[in-house]
């Protein structure tokens, strides 16, 4: 019990002073949880003056790791729940969570994958709960107080490739911006390059869990992060990340943090300025 003690006084100080840059100026900060699910993606973002908003709940193995980091955070309900699409591993914790979270609104990315089992069950527990449902394209945009969440995918026309057209979304904070790239491939950030779209953010959630066919070169120098976050699971059968993408990271000499290695991963941000603190354990 002592050295549990000891080591939670450790992790304290260690938050603090990471926290500390944070100034008084600036707006009302937020906070940006990218949870350690395993192999998988959860994000939780918690706007004091507005609620709280959760991208993906990680997958059928790992929900319950989301629903005890949001209980572990008092957090009991959501403005919004974004599944930015149908892999097991986004939307697999869906199942146990919905029961326990009052939920104003849920969104999905609109595309109808009948004989797609996560997506069957999707749709009928949305039903049976009477969820206000709603659907992200490419142009749409939710506003949250001073946040806002662009998305910036899918598009007509579609890949029918799930991870292609996958929910990508630009969250802007004041100065600050955040791209979460869900499991994007280099077809779909190829479309985002097309089109033009102003992808610099300061910190990018890199798609597909650093696999082979995401975070292509061109992607990597547009958006041009400070921060790169990686979701992925230890030891993953997939072999997630390669190394390939890592050394493709480090080259651009940009602050790496995976929830493999550092666990839970949060960000906090005022607008102007950000911290970092890791090291959170989610067990």
């Amino acid at each position: 019990m002592a050295k549990r003690r000891i080591e939670l006084k450790t992790l304290i100080l260690f938050v603090f002073v990471l926290l500390c840059p944070i100034s008084a100026e600036g707006l009302p900060p937020i906070e940006i949880h990218f949870v350690d699910v395993g192999q998988g993606d959860a994000i939780l973002i918690k706007v004091p003056t507005e609620g709280n908003i959760l991208i993906d709940t990680g997958s059928l193995s790992g929900g319950y790791k989301v629903e005890k980091y949001l209980k572990d955070h008092c957090v009991k309900q959501l403005k919004a729940l974004i599944i930015t699409h149908f892999h097991q591993d986004h939307v697999g914790g869906l199942f146990s969570l919905l029961p326990e979270l009052r939920v104003e609104k849920i969104y999905d990315n609109g595309i109808i994958l009948w004989g797609n089992n996560f997506y069957e069950e999707y749709v009928m527990f949305v039903r049976e709960l009477g969820l206000q449902q709603g659907v992200l394209r490419a142009g749409n945009s939710l506003s949250f107080g001073d946040l806002t969440l662009e998305i910036l995918s899918p598009s007509d026309p579609l890949f029918n490739d799930l991870n292609a057209d996958s929910i990508a979304i630009k969250l802007v904070y004041g100065k600050t911006s955040f791209l979460m790239a869900a499991d994007l491939t280099e077809k779909g950030e190829k479309r985002l390059l097309d089109k033009g779209l102003d992808l610099k953010s300061d910190v990018l959630k890199v798609g597909h869990h650093g696999a082979l066919d995401a975070t292509s070169e061109p992607f990597l120098e547009k958006v041009s992060p400070r921060i790169i976050v990686v979701s992925v699971g230890k030891d993953n059968r997939f072999g997630y990340p390669a190394q390939e993408i890592i050394d493709r990271l480090r080259g651009k000499g940009v602050r790496l943090l995976r929830t493999d290695v550092d666990g839970t991963i949060v960000i906090k941000t005022n607008g102007e300025q950000i911290a970092i603190m890791t090291g959170l354990v989610n067990n």
